[in-house]
């Protein structure tokens, strides 16, 4: 996001959950939508303006940011459209979209029932409809890559259902660590896929 976000910009993050994105990247103009009031609090409690509503219902005038950020929102949707329609309506032309989702279906699971996803997403089937919305991709990044050839292996192994599995804590660090280097690797393909889109061009 610094790459391609200059300082001070406005932003709104969809789903921003408690705010930790914010937190995590000050120096520009934060803005939150999160249905959750619990989580809405906490984003209040540090300072974002965080506001209840839904992808599909911003409630924003239009052209009113410069970036929006959709980071594991689309999964949760039973269909895209009304949320990119919403996106494209409050981004100034210009305006950045980043989009973040999980990728295989293959690797579909009970972890997913209890998430509230709807899908996962082939290796780029998110950029063929982002273009269909008018928006003109710029990059394109994979993440969790070195994960991948372990994860379809405890797919395969709970073939039955469950592929979700609690890490003891002492392997937490161990993770974050890896995934760190894994993200410096920039490999062709990975769980999570992550674009960053500029809306360019009226919708078809």
């Amino acid at each position: 996001m610094r790459r391609h976000l200059p300082g001070g910009s406005r932003v709104l993050d969809v789903g921003c959950g408690d705010g930790w994105l914010a937190e995590a990247l000050p120096g520009y103009e934060w803005h939150g939508v999160e249905p959750d009031s619990v989580l809405r609090e906490k984003a209040l409690a540090k300072g974002i303006r965080a506001e209840p509503g839904r992808a599909g219902e911003l409630p924003f005038p239009d052209g009113h940011f410069d970036t929006v950020c959709l980071f594991d929102v689309l999964e949760h949707l039973p269909e895209e459209g009304p949320a990119l329609h919403e996106v494209r309506r409050v981004l100034r032309p210009g305006g950045l979209l980043f989009v973040s989702v999980p990728l295989h279906p293959e690797l579909w699971s009970e972890h997913d029932e209890r998430c509230g996803h709807y899908r996962r997403y082939r290796k780029g089937e998110v950029v063929g409809f982002l273009k269909k919305y008018g928006f003109c991709v710029l990059e394109r990044r994979f993440f969790l890559s070195l994960f991948l050839p372990l994860a379809f292996l405890v797919r395969w192994v709970f073939s039955g259902g469950s592929a979700g599995m609690q890490l003891p804590g002492w392997m937490e660090g161990v993770v974050y660590r890896v995934a760190v280097f894994d993200a410096k690797l920039r490999l062709p393909f990975g769980l999570t896929e992550v674009i960053v889109a500029c809306w360019a061009t009226p919708a078809i």
